[in-house]
């Protein structure tokens, strides 16, 4: 099945790369349950049908636990905005050192300022 196939505006893939992002920030705040369905289902590319198999239970039981699952760290996000405070932070940090690297080569505050975005990037 093609993972680009879009549903309600967000394909599949970039469905997939937030649900891994989210478990990324808040997934020790699943159960374990939950984080082995996330995985088998996103990590591993597993159905919902072979995870089943795998697990011993119904189709209809791992969607519920991984819609569950997914809303649950969509909630996090909702609450604590640690994504979006990264992703923005990332965005400020690029600008950043865009508008240094416009700086006019001799300008003597320059390598200060690379070696400060340096370590901004490190961080994030």
């Amino acid at each position: 099945m093609d993972k680009r196939v879009s549903t309600g505006g967000v394909s599949r893939l970039e469905r997939a790369n937030r649900v891994i992002l989210l478990g990324d920030y808040y997934g020790q705040l699943l159960t374990e349950r939950q984080r082995d369905i996330l995985s088998l289902h996103y990590e591993d590319d597993l159905s919902l049908g072979e995870i089943a198999e795998r697990l011993g239970v119904s189709r209809q039981a791992v969607h519920d636990l991984l819609s569950r699952s997914e809303e649950a760290l969509e909630d996090y996000e909702a609450r604590l905005g640690l994504v979006a405070r990264d992703g923005e932070a990332r965005r400020l940090v690029a600008a950043l050192a865009r508008a240094v690297a416009a700086l006019e080569p001799g300008n003597p505050q320059k390598p200060r300022m690379e070696r400060f975005i340096k370590r901004l990037k490190a961080r994030f």
